[in-house]
């Protein structure tokens, strides 16, 4: 797998946040029994957690983009803005949103190898290139 299929994978998971909390409510209200796929979605929420409170702290700006841009936070389901509606909502330029959005799944990347959400070196063995 390679770091383009990751960030496919991490923006559809992000974009599944609501689903991921409501998936989670509904088992922890149900006192269902913690499976994987609970596991994988509460790895995926701390996920977006972790980046939006990352981004919180160190940029308010590319935090609100996050949450405006992904849906994050607001109880509507459906599709989410574009590019261009973000730019005109945000008052900035489709292309600096443009390099917010690769920054931001940088960080849902770093993240989600953080929390186990994603395992780039699934053997938990990384090796150094040869010399």
């Amino acid at each position: 797998m390679n770091v383009r299929e990751w960030k496919r994978i991490a923006e559809k998971e992000v974009c599944r946040f609501g689903d991921h909390l409501a998936f989670l409510k509904g088992v922890e209200d149900a006192g269902g029994p913690k499976t994987e796929r609970y596991h994988r979605s509460r790895r995926w929420a701390e996920t977006v957690r972790a980046v939006c409170a990352y981004l919180a702290v160190h940029d308010a700006e590319k935090e609100r983009f996050f949450r405006t841009y992904y849906g994050i936070g607001t109880p509507k389901r459906g599709r989410r803005p574009g590019i261009v509606a973000a730019s005109l909502a945000l008052h900035v330029s489709e292309s600096t949103l443009y390099g917010w959005r690769r920054e931001v799944l940088s960080l849902v990347l770093i993240a989600a190898a953080q929390t186990g959400a994603l395992k780039p070196f699934p053997s938990g063995e990384r090796t150094a290139p040869d010399r």
